[in-house]
């Protein structure tokens, strides 16, 4: 059922002689309204039908629901001109709500005369548009899930035929731009948590530019000035770095929705661009189809799952900057991007070889001392050694310390020391507390490397103590040849199929490990513990920056 419009036609006395031409001003000034026809929109119809006759848009999970906001405008044909309103209400409903709502559901408008035929055209051309010109946007950005208020700005477009009914007029607004609603996901695990920055769509025909526009509505057989292929939709969020990639579709966390114009495109492209909940690196990923069908006012809706995204490895120059391996130029590599720096975070990278030798491995804390406790904390538990990212903490921070000095600083214990003087010969251009030092990573930093460089097929869920044979449920699955090539790509070492210590401790005689390939498969690895008082595991730095 069709929602229906009512213009209520306020008949204003025309002044008759020219004489009161400057009356006529002075009270249009202070009365907006004043010699002029208002149109006004009336809900007469259930709200899900209402919802089709408005301008703004808001997502409910399986329509777009419109709304006025505010600098909506409308054209009207005379006959013989087509007219822009010249007020509406829509400003004093959004200030009478104290800033408290930014869209309405009925709005009135103002043109100046009295018109009395039995119909006419009306049409709404966006924020953007004029009289008979529609600009679909080749760039559009939505702030919000659900709230696709940018349509108005971005080509929403409508016609309308006004009927006589009475005193006043009555329509229902049509809209003739098409919408195009994503809801993405990903099954990839390793995914879910990223952010969707922006997905952008590619067809064989004009998505973009300036259309004619008439009393039909949008005119997709004239080429529009302009054009463009593709539109960008950027996708903002609550804290502005973009939508939230989930593990189902969820409207709530990341529906997008497109204006575009209605066609048949042999081909549509659809591109996302999403960053890694872990190393803040934009990847993206492109999806290919054909033959994709968009109606006149109405909302095709998808959920894709993304996967496969391609994110380049970045790499920390001696000079502080990061970059792919092809951006290198004539900096030299000194680690592999972990996190990449952000306003508000620091960045963290994996050095390129490994602090030790086989020569030359060394204990976790003091050599031959059987018992001994040098963190302030402690823990047997899994999950909180894997949910501590501060390697940096323990090696630098006297605090972290039972003894209140700064292991870093301290040739007894060999593995904060080796890492803390890792590549000291060339020390790392930065400035800062906490920036530019090798640490020794802590068990969730060396997780999170894992996660975002291996490949991981399969995570281990336990911990296993002092180097015992594992367990099928504590073997993770990785891809070794690409999480070594990374490394040896621009003149690193691969790492050994050993044991790598982390600077989390367990108890009095073991501190945490990341052992690599320790049975006689490839590709596997574990968490676990070993013995701190002896030589025994590899040391490979981190550091900030």
């Amino acid at each position: 059922m069709k929602k229906a419009m009512t213009f209520l036609f306020l008949l204003a006395a025309l002044l008759s002689t020219a004489g009161c031409a400057s009356d006529d001003t002075a009270q249009d000034k202070d009365n907006p309204t004043a010699g002029a026809t208002a149109f006004t929109m009336v809900d007469e119809a259930p709200a899900p039908q209402s919802a089709k006759s408005r301008t703004a848009g808001e997502y409910t999970g399986s329509k777009v629901k419109f709304y006025w906001t505010e600098n909506d405008h409308l054209w009207l044909n005379t006959g013989s001109d087509v007219i822009e309103s010249h007020h509406s209400n829509i400003g004093d409903q959004l200030a009478a709500g104290g800033g408290t709502i930014t869209k309405v559901p009925t709005a009135t408008f103002y043109f100046h005369g009295t018109y009395t035929d039995p119909s006419y055209i009306l049409r709404y051309t966006g924020k953007n548009g004029t009289k008979d010109k529609v600009t679909i946007a080749p760039i559009q950005t939505q702030k919000l899930p659900l709230e696709a208020t940018q349509i108005g700005e971005c080509g929403d477009c409508g016609i309308a035929t006004a009927t006589k009914n009475g005193d006043h007029y009555d329509f229902t607004l049509r809209h003739k731009a098409a919408y195009f609603t994503l809801t993405p996901f990903s099954s990839d695990s390793k995914l879910v948590g990223g952010k969707l920055t922006k997905i952008k769509i590619t067809a064989d025909k004009p998505l973009a530019g300036t259309f004619n526009f008439g009393d039909a509505g949008l005119d997709i057989a004239t080429a529009p000035a302009g054009p463009s292929q593709s539109i960008t939709l950027n996708l903002q969020g609550t804290d502005g770095k973009g939508f939230t990639l989930p593990a189902t579709a969820t409207p709530a966390d990341n529906s997008a929705t497109f204006v575009l114009p209605p066609n048949t495109y042999n081909t549509f492209d659809i591109e996302y661009t999403v960053t890694h909940p872990i190393s803040h690196v934009p990847g993206t990923v492109t999806v290919n189809y054909t033959a994709k069908d968009f109606h006149a006012g109405a909302n095709k809706k998808f959920a894709p799952d993304v996967k496969d995204v391609v994110f380049p490895v970045r790499y920390l120059f001696s000079d502080g900057t990061t970059g792919t391996l092809a951006e290198a130029g004539g900096r030299t590599p000194i680690g592999v991007v972990v996190i990449e720096k952000t306003a508000g975070t620091e960045g963290t990278a994996i050095a390129l070889t490994d602090a030790t030798t086989p020569a030359t491995h060394q204990a976790w804390g003091k050599l031959g001392v059987s018992t001994q406790l040098l963190n302030t904390t402690q823990s047997t538990d899994f999950n909180t050694q894997l949910a501590d990212i501060d390697g940096y903490h323990w090696t630098y921070d006297a605090s972290g310390s039972q003894d209140g000095t700064v292991k870093a600083n301290n040739s007894t214990l060999g593995s904060f020391y080796t890492a803390a003087n890792y590549n000291s010969t060339t020390p790392p251009a930065f400035s800062g507390e906490r920036l530019g030092k090798w640490y020794l990573p802590s068990l969730g930093e060396w997780a999170k490397a894992l996660k975002l460089l291996a490949k991981v097929t399969y995570f281990p869920t336990t911990m296993e103590e002092y180097g015992g044979s594992s367990l099928p449920t504590t073997k993770g699955k990785f891809d070794w040849t690409t999480l070594n090539t990374i490394f040896t790509a621009v003149g690193g070492t691969a790492l050994e199929n050993y044991w790598y210590w982390a600077s989390g401790e367990y108890n009095g005689q073991q501190a945490t490990v990341v052992c690599f390939d320790r049975s006689p498969a490839d590709n596997i690895f574990t968490f676990g513990t070993d013995e701190k008082n002896y030589i025994g595991c590899c040391v490979r730095a981190f550091i900030h920056f």
